[in-house]
């Protein structure tokens, strides 16, 4: 059952092995190996009797199926294909290889993709836009957003003090902070320039907080810059820190500020909650959260409940590790504070673990985990301790298209969302800042909808801020505070 042609084919091999075995099933019913092999002699056997051989050129006009696999098997037993097989192949392997290269490129964040992808992202929000604007720094305004830029419903009913928003300026295309008052007037813009504080660095880098001094100098991280600088009234560095990456938080405290740095920028793991001097940018204490906390006891273990089959690993490629907990705030209970939290004691550290949902207390000096909850929130951001007692905190919720303020009672583990039933809506997918105000109002930042709202204890706005890009889109807004008045020492002024 050799057939007819001049190169071998499996299916004459297997229609001497299992003649009777099923080769295909179609619509028609099912083609055995013989049947298969004798219609694709009988093909062969006619462009054998038309001429065709070696490198006779064989047009084909079928639909996909049967007919036109039996008959491509039939044109490679007569040879007519094999001058092309060569240059099929190579194409073939030339396409896997890009394939793959792509594959890496993209993972790697390696060249060319970055650009490739940059330069779709840049387009698309031309179309979107008619501006060339980065990724990530500009969303469809909502429904329920005001149409300007500053809107003060109830002035009356608004907290006593300032503005300070860190923006992407959809004009000047970076990211600078403003200071504002309450009638939304700009007393003053810090540029964020990332390329005044990291030699090489973009002056467009993506900045995570810009929070003020008394001063009027600003404390300032990125998203996924290295450095974490304080810049004065005109954006010039006062001291910089590139010897670790520092990230999503800077929070006052009695004695310095907080935040979260790491060796290798999104290692994951290798993770220390870090308080520092303001004034000099001088580390003064550091926590690792694996040595110090996680593994320091089982209880500790326990609380901070890791998923199961993950191995904590400093010692790996950063490109390998997975961040399984992503830090994200840390806050010191200060001692004015302290007597509404009687288990906790002024110090104790609030944190946030993004990617496991969870908040928890840990004691400063030993280390052992207080109090640990996973609730109701999601893909969390900005915990705070509250006066009354409880711990409040941004929940994202990236897969119910609306963020929520919870607040959780930590002696009872009670949660509620905040403005539920309010028609308060809002909804930033990362990010996000919630502040408790002295006149019992909140100041609610929702990043990606370049948003920031105040409202009362019902959940009624009594002011709106929107970056307002055009007539559809908003740009981002990445951070937002309230300054109560009296908080700054003397206004910011630039001498240059």
């Amino acid at each position: 059952m050799s057939g007819v042609g001049t190169t071998p084919c499996p299916v004459a091999l297997w229609a001497e092995k299992r003649p009777e075995g099923v080769a295909l099933r179609t619509a028609a019913g099912e083609i055995t190996w013989g049947e298969w092999h004798d219609r694709i002699a009988a093909m062969a056997a006619t462009l054998e009797a038309a001429g065709a051989g070696h490198g006779t050129r064989v047009g084909l006009c079928l639909p996909p199926g049967e007919q036109l696999l039996s008959l491509l098997i039939a044109i490679f037993r007569r040879g007519a294909m094999r001058r092309f097989i060569p240059a099929i192949a190579a194409v073939f392997l030339l396409a896997i290889g890009a394939y793959f290269a792509g594959m890496w490129t993209t993972y790697k964040n390696w060249t060319p993709w970055l650009q490739v992808e940059e330069t779709r992202k840049v387009w698309h929000s031309w179309r979107a836009t008619g501006k060339f604007l980065r990724d990530g720094t500009y969303q469809r305004r909502q429904d329920y957003a005001a149409d300007e830029p500053y809107k003060v419903y109830d002035q009356a009913a608004m907290a006593k003090g300032y503005l300070l928003v860190n923006r992407f300026h959809p004009d000047e295309q970076r990211f600078v902070t403003d200071l504002l008052d309450m009638d939304g007037k700009i007393l003053h813009t810090w540029p964020v320039d990332y390329s005044r504080m990291v030699k090489g660095g973009s002056p467009v880098e993506f900045v995570h907080i810009s929070t003020a001094l008394p001063d009027g100098s600003l404390l300032v991280n990125f998203d996924r810059g290295t450095a974490m600088a304080r810049i004065d009234a005109c954006g010039d560095p006062m001291w910089t820190r590139t010897d670790m990456t520092y990230h999503h938080s800077i929070e006052r405290a009695d004695d310095g500020f907080w935040t979260w740095a790491e060796p290798k920028w999104e290692g994951g793991q290798d993770q220390y909650m870090v308080r520092f001097d303001p004034e000099t940018g001088k580390t003064l204490e550091s926590i690792g959260i694996i040595d110090d906390v996680v593994a320091k006891s089982p209880h500790n273990s326990v609380a901070l409940t890791i998923p199961e089959g993950f191995v904590f690993d400093k010692r790996s490629d950063p490109d390998q590790t997975v961040d399984i907990i992503h830090p994200n705030d840390v806050e010191a209970l200060t001692a004015a504070m302290a007597p509404a939290f009687p288990q906790f004691k002024a110090g104790d550290l609030l944190i946030s673990l993004r990617n496991i949902n969870l908040l928890a207390v840990i004691d400063r000096q030993t280390h052992d985990v207080l109090w640990a909850q996973y609730g109701t929130w999601k893909d969390q951001h900005d915990a705070d301790f509250n006066p009354d007692g409880t711990i409040s905190v941004f929940s994202n919720n990236i897969d119910r298209n609306r963020s929520s303020i919870i607040q959780v009672d930590p002696k009872t583990n009670q949660a509620r969302d905040m403005f539920w039933g309010s028609g308060l809506d809002f909804d930033s997918y990362i990010m996000g800042k919630q502040q408790h105000l002295p006149n019992g109002n909140w100041l609610i930042t929702s990043p990606i909808e370049g948003r920031v709202v105040e409202v009362d204890r019902s959940g009624k706005i009594v002011m709106e801020w929107n970056n307002i890009l055009d007539k559809t889109y908003n740009s981002i807004i990445t951070y937002a505070e309230f300054l109560p008045e009296g908080y700054l020492t003397k206004m910011p002024v630039c001498q240059k």
